[in-house]
Parts: C-alpha cells; sequence; structure tokens
C-alpha cells in the first residue's frame, strides 16, 4: 500500500525545517565569514533530502522560504555596509546551497537503497 503524502513522517521533518531555518537565520546574523552559514545549510539540505528523498524538494522550498521570511521579518539590517554584504552573500549562497545539497542528500538516499 502507498503512503499518503502528507504523513507524520513529513509533518515531523517539516517542524525539523523550522527549526533548522531559525538557526541558519541566526547563523547568518552571528557569522564573521560565510563559512559558518554555509555549513550550516549544507548539512541541514543534505539531511532533508537524505531524510525524505521522494519530497525533500518541497522541504527545500520551504527551508528556502523561511530563511528568507526569517531573515527580511525578524532581523535588523546591519549599520555598516561590509557586514550587510556579508549578510547578503551569505543569505543568497545558503539558499542557492539548500536546493543542491537537499539533491544530493536524496540522490546519496537512493545509492544506499540500491544493493
Amino acid at each position: 500500500m502507498k503512503a499518503t503524502f502528507w504523513g507524520r513522517r513529513l509533518f515531523i521533518s517539516t517542524i525539523l525545517v523550522v527549526v533548522i531555518s531559525a538557526l541558519v537565520v541566526a547563523a547568518i546574523k552571528d557569522a564573521e565569514s560565510v563559512h559558518l552559514p554555509y555549513l550550516v545549510a549544507v548539512f541541514s539540505a543534505i539531511s532533508i533530502g537524505f531524510a525524505e528523498p521522494q519530497k525533500g524538494w518541497m522541504l527545500a522550498i520551504m527551508q528556502c522560504a523561511l530563511i528568507m521570511a526569517g531573515y527580511f521579518l525578524f532581523t535588523q539590517r546591519p549599520e555598516s555596509k561590509a557586514q550587510q554584504e556579508l549578510e547578503n552573500f551569505s543569505l543568497y549562497g545558503s539558499i542557492i546551497l539548500t536546493f543542491a545539497a537537499s539533491f544530493l542528500g536524496g540522490f546519496l538516499r537512493r545509492a544506499f537503497n540500491m544493493k
């Protein structure tokens, strides 16, 4: 029997995406370089793709939307131009890496399931 699209596992993954998105926004705001936000975004997206290989695309889109909304709605813009450029680079780079790493996580899960 085929499982429904909106199952318990997807609901738990959605809650995890909300928490991790807040963590990525916090990493973007507190980081002194792009490395920390990129690492958090990549590891979270790989885990999303690995946990939900068929529905990871939806969770990745949700994570990107939550990161953008969290950054623009719940944080203040920095005063210095250099810090503002760093945060923008971290924000948009994290979004791009989220899509790529989610695909990679789903690919790895399917590769491990093959015998």
